[in-house]
Protein backbone atom coordinates (compact mmCIF):
# COMPACT_ATOMS: atom_id res chain seq x y z
CA UNK A 1 0.00 0.00 0.00
CA UNK A 2 1.45 3.36 -1.06
CA UNK A 3 2.03 5.98 1.63
CA UNK A 4 -0.20 8.46 -0.17
CA UNK A 5 -3.15 6.14 0.44
CA UNK A 6 -2.11 5.64 4.07
CA UNK A 7 -1.92 9.39 4.65
CA UNK A 8 -5.38 9.83 3.10
CA UNK A 9 -4.88 13.58 2.91
CA UNK A 10 -8.11 13.95 0.94
CA UNK A 11 -10.15 13.58 4.12
CA UNK A 12 -8.80 16.89 5.46
CA UNK A 13 -9.81 20.37 4.40
CA UNK A 14 -7.15 22.39 2.60
CA UNK A 15 -7.21 24.92 5.46
CA UNK A 16 -6.36 22.10 7.89
CA UNK A 17 -3.27 21.25 5.85
CA UNK A 18 -2.23 24.91 5.71
CA UNK A 19 -2.64 25.14 9.49
CA UNK A 20 -0.62 21.96 9.89
CA UNK A 21 2.42 23.43 8.17
CA UNK A 22 1.97 26.72 9.98
CA UNK A 23 1.83 24.97 13.36
CA UNK A 24 4.93 22.90 12.62
CA UNK A 25 6.95 26.01 11.83
CA UNK A 26 5.57 27.87 14.86
CA UNK A 27 6.51 25.06 17.25
CA UNK A 28 9.92 24.73 15.59
CA UNK A 29 10.92 28.21 16.75
CA UNK A 30 11.62 26.71 20.20
CA UNK A 31 14.50 24.69 18.70
CA UNK A 32 15.64 27.43 16.32
CA UNK A 33 13.97 25.83 13.34
CA UNK A 34 13.50 22.33 12.04
CA UNK A 35 16.55 20.24 11.12
CA UNK A 36 17.36 20.85 7.48
CA UNK A 37 18.96 17.43 7.12
CA UNK A 38 19.61 14.31 9.15
CA UNK A 39 22.95 15.59 10.49
CA UNK A 40 21.27 18.48 12.32
CA UNK A 41 19.26 16.01 14.42
CA UNK A 42 22.32 15.58 16.66
CA UNK A 43 22.13 19.25 17.66
CA UNK A 44 18.37 19.57 18.08
CA UNK A 45 17.03 17.68 21.06
CA UNK A 46 13.25 17.65 20.74
CA UNK A 47 13.28 18.11 16.96
CA UNK A 48 10.32 15.72 16.64
CA UNK A 49 8.03 17.70 18.99
CA UNK A 50 6.85 20.27 16.39
CA UNK A 51 5.64 17.37 14.27
CA UNK A 52 4.08 15.54 17.24
CA UNK A 53 2.15 18.59 18.46
CA UNK A 54 1.02 19.62 14.98
CA UNK A 55 0.01 16.16 13.78
CA UNK A 56 -1.89 15.64 17.02
CA UNK A 57 -3.73 18.94 16.53
CA UNK A 58 -4.88 17.67 13.14
CA UNK A 59 -5.79 14.18 14.32
CA UNK A 60 -6.75 13.99 18.01
CA UNK A 61 -6.17 17.39 19.69
CA UNK A 62 -4.90 15.76 22.87
CA UNK A 63 -1.78 17.87 23.39
CA UNK A 64 -3.83 21.05 22.83
CA UNK A 65 -6.29 19.89 25.48
CA UNK A 66 -3.48 19.03 27.90
CA UNK A 67 -1.57 22.28 27.38
CA UNK A 68 -4.72 24.24 28.23
CA UNK A 69 -5.07 22.29 31.48
CA UNK A 70 -1.42 22.85 32.38
CA UNK A 71 -1.81 26.57 31.71
CA UNK A 72 -4.87 26.77 34.00
CA UNK A 73 -3.24 24.57 36.64
CA UNK A 74 -6.38 22.50 37.16
CA UNK A 75 -8.52 19.93 35.39
CA UNK A 76 -11.69 21.62 36.66
CA UNK A 77 -13.81 22.88 33.78
CA UNK A 78 -11.61 21.21 31.18
CA UNK A 79 -14.42 19.46 29.35
CA UNK A 80 -14.50 15.86 28.16
CA UNK A 81 -11.29 14.00 27.37
CA UNK A 82 -10.53 13.96 23.62
CA UNK A 83 -11.07 10.37 22.59
CA UNK A 84 -8.65 8.30 20.57
CA UNK A 85 -10.25 5.70 18.35
CA UNK A 86 -7.74 2.87 18.48
CA UNK A 87 -7.00 1.32 15.13
CA UNK A 88 -7.89 -2.27 14.34
CA UNK A 89 -4.67 -4.22 14.86
CA UNK A 90 -5.55 -6.47 11.94
CA UNK A 91 -6.13 -3.62 9.48
CA UNK A 92 -3.89 -3.03 6.48
CA UNK A 93 -3.04 0.42 7.82
CA UNK A 94 -1.71 -0.93 11.12
CA UNK A 95 0.15 -3.71 9.34
CA UNK A 96 1.83 -1.22 7.01
CA UNK A 97 2.75 1.05 9.92
CA UNK A 98 4.20 -1.95 11.76
CA UNK A 99 6.27 -2.75 8.67
CA UNK A 100 7.57 0.82 8.69
CA UNK A 101 8.71 0.44 12.31
CA UNK A 102 10.25 -2.93 11.55
CA UNK A 103 12.09 -1.37 8.61
CA UNK A 104 13.58 1.15 11.03
CA UNK A 105 15.27 -1.79 12.76
CA UNK A 106 16.31 -3.39 9.48
CA UNK A 107 19.83 -1.94 9.57
CA UNK A 108 23.05 -3.65 10.58
CA UNK A 109 23.64 -1.12 13.39
CA UNK A 110 20.04 -0.85 14.55
CA UNK A 111 18.62 -2.38 17.70
CA UNK A 112 15.66 -1.66 19.93
CA UNK A 113 17.83 0.14 22.50
CA UNK A 114 19.39 2.72 20.21
CA UNK A 115 16.10 3.15 18.34
CA UNK A 116 14.42 3.96 21.67
CA UNK A 117 17.23 6.42 22.49
CA UNK A 118 16.79 8.07 19.10
CA UNK A 119 13.06 8.51 19.71
CA UNK A 120 13.61 9.74 23.28
CA UNK A 121 16.08 12.34 21.98
CA UNK A 122 13.69 13.44 19.24
CA UNK A 123 10.83 13.81 21.71
CA UNK A 124 13.03 15.38 24.42
CA UNK A 125 11.62 12.98 26.99
CA UNK A 126 14.55 13.46 29.35
CA UNK A 127 17.83 15.34 29.57
CA UNK A 128 19.97 12.28 30.29
CA UNK A 129 19.56 10.41 27.00
CA UNK A 130 21.75 11.44 24.09
CA UNK A 131 22.45 9.92 20.69
CA UNK A 132 26.23 10.29 20.59
CA UNK A 133 26.52 6.50 20.34
CA UNK A 134 24.43 6.48 17.15
CA UNK A 135 26.43 6.79 13.96
CA UNK A 136 25.66 9.28 11.21
CA UNK A 137 24.76 6.37 8.98
CA UNK A 138 22.24 4.89 11.41
CA UNK A 139 20.79 8.29 12.28
CA UNK A 140 20.17 8.95 8.59
CA UNK A 141 18.46 5.59 8.26
CA UNK A 142 16.13 6.31 11.19
CA UNK A 143 15.51 9.85 9.93
CA UNK A 144 14.43 8.61 6.51
CA UNK A 145 12.56 5.48 7.63
CA UNK A 146 10.52 6.64 10.63
CA UNK A 147 7.11 8.13 9.88
CA UNK A 148 5.47 9.74 12.91
CA UNK A 149 2.31 10.68 11.04
CA UNK A 150 1.41 7.04 10.36
CA UNK A 151 2.02 6.15 14.01
CA UNK A 152 -0.39 8.87 15.12
CA UNK A 153 -3.00 8.37 12.42
CA UNK A 154 -3.38 4.65 13.15
CA UNK A 155 -2.85 4.46 16.92
CA UNK A 156 -2.20 1.16 18.66
CA UNK A 157 0.37 -0.56 20.89
CA UNK A 158 3.07 -0.77 18.21
CA UNK A 159 6.10 -0.97 20.46
CA UNK A 160 4.90 -4.03 22.36
CA UNK A 161 4.79 -5.82 19.03
CA UNK A 162 8.24 -4.52 18.08
CA UNK A 163 9.75 -5.58 21.41
CA UNK A 164 8.21 -9.04 21.06
CA UNK A 165 9.58 -9.37 17.51
CA UNK A 166 13.07 -8.31 18.57
CA UNK A 167 12.99 -10.70 21.53
CA UNK A 168 12.16 -13.52 19.14
CA UNK A 169 15.28 -12.61 17.19
CA UNK A 170 17.50 -12.95 20.27
CA UNK A 171 17.16 -9.65 22.14
CA UNK A 172 17.88 -10.84 25.67
CA UNK A 173 16.57 -7.84 27.61
CA UNK A 174 13.10 -8.66 26.35
CA UNK A 175 13.05 -12.25 27.60
CA UNK A 176 9.94 -12.99 29.60
CA UNK A 177 7.98 -10.16 27.98
CA UNK A 178 4.52 -11.39 26.99
CA UNK A 179 2.27 -8.42 26.27
CA UNK A 180 -1.49 -8.60 26.49
CA UNK A 181 -2.95 -8.32 22.96
CA UNK A 182 -4.12 -4.76 22.55
CA UNK A 183 -7.67 -5.70 21.61
CA UNK A 184 -7.90 -7.61 24.90
CA UNK A 185 -6.48 -4.62 26.78
CA UNK A 186 -9.12 -2.39 25.22
CA UNK A 187 -11.86 -4.79 26.24
CA UNK A 188 -10.58 -5.07 29.82
CA UNK A 189 -10.41 -1.30 30.16
CA UNK A 190 -13.94 -0.86 28.79
CA UNK A 191 -15.18 -3.44 31.28
CA UNK A 192 -13.48 -1.53 34.11
CA UNK A 193 -14.88 1.89 33.19
CA UNK A 194 -18.58 2.43 32.59
CA UNK A 195 -19.65 4.93 29.94
CA UNK A 196 -22.16 6.71 32.18
CA UNK A 197 -19.62 7.98 34.70
CA UNK A 198 -16.70 10.39 34.52
CA UNK A 199 -13.36 9.06 35.78
CA UNK A 200 -11.38 12.13 34.81
CA UNK A 201 -10.40 12.97 38.38
CA UNK A 202 -9.35 9.40 39.22
CA UNK A 203 -5.88 7.87 39.06
CA UNK A 204 -5.11 4.57 37.33
CA UNK A 205 -2.08 2.40 38.09
CA UNK A 206 -0.62 -0.51 36.15
CA UNK A 207 1.86 -2.41 38.36
CA UNK A 208 3.22 -4.32 35.37
CA UNK A 209 3.00 -1.72 32.63
CA UNK A 210 5.10 -3.32 29.90
CA UNK A 211 4.93 -0.96 26.92
CA UNK A 212 1.65 0.53 28.10
CA UNK A 213 -1.01 -1.77 26.63
CA UNK A 214 -3.42 -1.12 29.51
CA UNK A 215 -2.72 2.54 30.20
CA UNK A 216 -3.12 3.58 26.57
CA UNK A 217 -6.84 2.75 26.35
CA UNK A 218 -7.28 3.99 29.93
CA UNK A 219 -6.23 7.44 28.69
CA UNK A 220 -9.72 7.79 27.20
CA UNK A 221 -11.09 7.80 30.76
CA UNK A 222 -8.54 9.24 33.22
CA UNK A 223 -6.08 12.12 33.25
CA UNK A 224 -3.56 10.68 35.70
CA UNK A 225 -1.82 7.33 35.61
CA UNK A 226 1.20 5.54 36.95
CA UNK A 227 3.01 2.37 36.00
CA UNK A 228 6.09 0.36 36.82
CA UNK A 229 7.93 -2.61 35.38
CA UNK A 230 11.14 -4.55 35.92
CA UNK A 231 12.13 -4.09 32.27
CA UNK A 232 14.04 -0.89 31.55
CA UNK A 233 13.45 -1.08 27.81
CA UNK A 234 9.72 -1.66 28.32
CA UNK A 235 9.53 1.47 30.48
CA UNK A 236 11.34 3.47 27.80
CA UNK A 237 9.00 2.22 25.09
CA UNK A 238 5.93 2.84 27.26
CA UNK A 239 7.03 6.43 27.86
CA UNK A 240 7.50 6.98 24.13
CA UNK A 241 4.00 5.70 23.44
CA UNK A 242 2.55 7.95 26.13
CA UNK A 243 4.13 10.92 24.34
CA UNK A 244 2.54 9.72 21.13
CA UNK A 245 -0.94 9.06 22.46
CA UNK A 246 -1.48 9.98 26.12
CA UNK A 247 0.18 13.30 27.01
CA UNK A 248 -1.35 13.44 30.51
CA UNK A 249 0.52 10.26 31.39
CA UNK A 250 3.70 11.35 29.62
CA UNK A 251 4.10 14.85 31.05
CA UNK A 252 2.25 15.52 34.27
CA UNK A 253 3.22 18.50 36.48
CA UNK A 254 2.85 17.70 40.17
CA UNK A 255 1.01 20.92 40.99
CA UNK A 256 -2.09 20.23 38.88
CA UNK A 257 -5.30 20.43 40.87
CA UNK A 258 -8.73 18.88 40.61
CA UNK A 259 -7.85 15.24 41.11
CA UNK A 260 -9.50 12.94 43.61
CA UNK A 261 -6.47 12.25 45.79
CA UNK A 262 -6.44 9.32 48.16
CA UNK A 263 -5.89 9.58 51.86
CA UNK A 264 -2.53 8.59 53.29
CA UNK A 265 -1.86 4.88 53.03
CA UNK A 266 -2.16 3.03 56.32
CA UNK A 267 -0.17 -0.17 56.61
CA UNK A 268 -1.69 -3.03 58.52
CA UNK A 269 0.92 -4.68 60.71
CA UNK A 270 1.17 -8.43 60.57
CA UNK A 271 0.00 -10.34 63.62
CA UNK A 272 3.08 -12.50 63.26
CA UNK A 273 5.82 -10.30 64.73
CA UNK A 274 8.53 -12.70 63.55
CA UNK A 275 7.47 -12.50 59.92
CA UNK A 276 10.12 -10.78 57.81
CA UNK A 277 9.03 -11.71 54.31
CA UNK A 278 5.90 -11.61 52.25
CA UNK A 279 3.54 -8.93 50.99
CA UNK A 280 2.07 -6.21 53.16
CA UNK A 281 -1.63 -5.44 53.21
CA UNK A 282 -2.74 -1.85 52.76
CA UNK A 283 -5.92 -0.06 53.73
CA UNK A 284 -6.55 2.82 51.34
Amino acid sequence: MKKERLYNIEEYHCLDIISLYSNINAHAKAINGLPQNHSEVFNKRGWMLPFLFSYDTLLWKRWDYWFEIIEKGTIDGSGPIPQIKWANTGSNEVQETSKMLQHCLNHYEANIDNFADWLIWGLSINKETNINHISQNLNEHYYRAFDLFLVLKYPTDYLSHILTEETGKGYKSGLGYYPTPFSISEMMVKMSFSDDKSYKTETVNDPCIGCGAMLLPASNYTLRGYGQDISKIAISLATIQMYWYAPWYAFHPNNLKGFNDFKDIIMINSNNKKQKEGQYAFNL
